[in-house]
């Protein structure tokens, strides 16, 4: 019976993957609609807020941040692109296609996935300029390079899982997308990717804790942090941090799943 309904699984995915994909760029397109730059924009947004937090944490704030700081913030940010800007793309997903998901059967989780997967555009071509940029300019070339594929694999899973609920909720709960929007700003500075760890030099032995909150209550952290080590640094993942991105990934990704299919069966009435 498990092998049946695998099967039965894989035919299902095999017959609506165009679908997806038809999502995904529909996503794309709509983006750029009329923009003179088009898919450029994917740049110079990120661009101009690095530049930005760089003049204001080296010159400004005067943090003897990291050099090349813009390089280490701009790896940082490509992370939380996928993160953040995954789950806002998809928590409006389902609303924004009301009329496919009450009109068409099909598996109602490709909606806010293609969303998703049309935000990640934006990350993956922030990545396409880290990569090089950190082997020339950083201390990126080494064999640890071969855990960012295999971290952004459980990073994709986690947003997955989390984008998978805030859509499913919000069709419900109308409030859910603009309560996201709320927290994303104060998560992007309890997230380090303006700073590291190691730059927190005001705090003593009794706020050590702090840290470890910072570090391990926000799930996206042991992300942030991975990554950069092998992307920026040039120095392998610790492994508390690789445990915690896999299990993570696996828990969010089965969650949210289960959380959608639960959320699913009124959704065509809700909407």
């Amino acid at each position: 019976m498990t092998r049946l309904a695998r099967v039965n699984g894989l035919i299902a995915v095999r017959r609506h993957a165009p679908l997806f994909r038809n999502l995904v760029r529909r996503e794309i397109r709509q983006r750029y609609r009329a923009s003179a730059l088009g898919l450029v924009w994917t740049l110079v947004n990120p661009a101009i807020v690095v530049v930005a937090y760089w003049f204001v944490f080296r010159f400004v704030l005067n943090t003897g941040a990291n050099d090349p700081y813009a390089l280490f913030l701009f790896t940082g940010l490509a992370v939380w692109a996928v993160f953040m800007g995954g789950m806002q793309s998809a928590a409006s997903s389902l609303i924004a296609n009301a009329s496919l998901v009450t009109k068409v059967r099909f598996p109602r989780e490709i909606v806010p996935l293609s969303a998703m997967t049309g935000q990640w555009f934006t990350a993956a071509a922030m990545f396409a300029i880290a990569v090089p940029l950190c082997l020339i300019l950083a201390d990126g070339w080494s064999a640890a390079l071969v855990s960012v594929p295999f971290l952004i694999v459980f990073l994709g899973l986690f947003t997955a899982g989390c984008s998978l609920i805030v859509a499913a909720v919000n069709v419900y709960f109308r409030d859910t997308q603009h309560i996201l929007d709320a927290l994303a700003v104060p998560w992007f500075f309890l997230t380090p990717v303006l700073y590291s760890f190691d730059m927190l030099t005001s705090l003593d032995d009794n706020e050590s804790w702090v840290i470890d909150v910072l570090h391990y209550a926000n799930p996206i952290s042991p992300f942030v942090i991975g990554i950069r080590d092998a992307l920026f640094h040039g120095r392998w993942p610790a492994a508390g941090d690789v445990i915690y991105c896999v299990v993570a990934g696996i828990v969010m990704c089965a969650l949210g799943v289960a959380v959608f299919r639960r959320l699913e069966r009124e959704m065509a009435v809700e909407l």
